[in-house]
């Protein structure tokens, strides 16, 4: 089996359970500097070494003032979740972008699906999110699909939770 070096860069799911930790925290470090905190400070506030974080989000990373600062774009993978066709799904996407849209995206459900109104979710009509292989997610934007997944998902918690063997 051949190992690929770096695979952060490639495909999150190649990445051990200790290694996609790593890396979440390295992103969570990599807000936390893009909101003006020092690199250390915020290493010091997730847990997490600095050079750790280099080495995962270092190419987000730049030195200005002998003070390492974070980019205002990169590419770096995120793992973010959508609903598409009626379903959830979990994608890969590059850059804070895409995950910005999702965010903002994912609220707007939760604003509709409480307030049994559509309207909030009218701006990401057609909205496509690309995933890290070049495939176009457009949007789920139809509330009653969007609130049959929210209790498709709501049921499965509750038997998590409560399921006895």
């Amino acid at each position: 089996m051949t190992r690929i070096k770096q695979p952060w860069k490639k495909d999150l799911d190649l990445l051990s359970d200790k290694q996609l930790a790593k890396y979440e925290d390295s992103l969570e470090v990599l807000g936390l500097v893009r909101k003006g905190k020092s690199l250390n400070q915020s290493s010091k506030q997730v847990g997490i070494s600095p050079s750790t974080v280099k080495r995962y989000v270092s190419s987000a990373l730049k030195s200005k003032n002998n003070r390492i600062v974070a980019k205002k774009r990169d590419s770096l993978l995120r793992k973010i979740r959508i609903y598409e066709n009626g379903k959830e799904e979990f994608i890969q996407t590059r850059g804070r972008k895409n995950a910005s849209i999702s965010g903002k995206y994912l609220s707007a459900v939760g604003q509709s699906i409480d307030n049994d109104d559509a309207s909030t979710l009218k701006m990401f009509e057609r909205k496509t999110i690309i995933d890290h292989k070049g495939k176009h997610h457009v949007l789920e934007t139809n509330l009653n699909k969007l609130k049959q997944i929210s209790e498709r998902r709501e049921e499965r918690e509750f038997f998590s939770i409560y399921h006895r063997r």
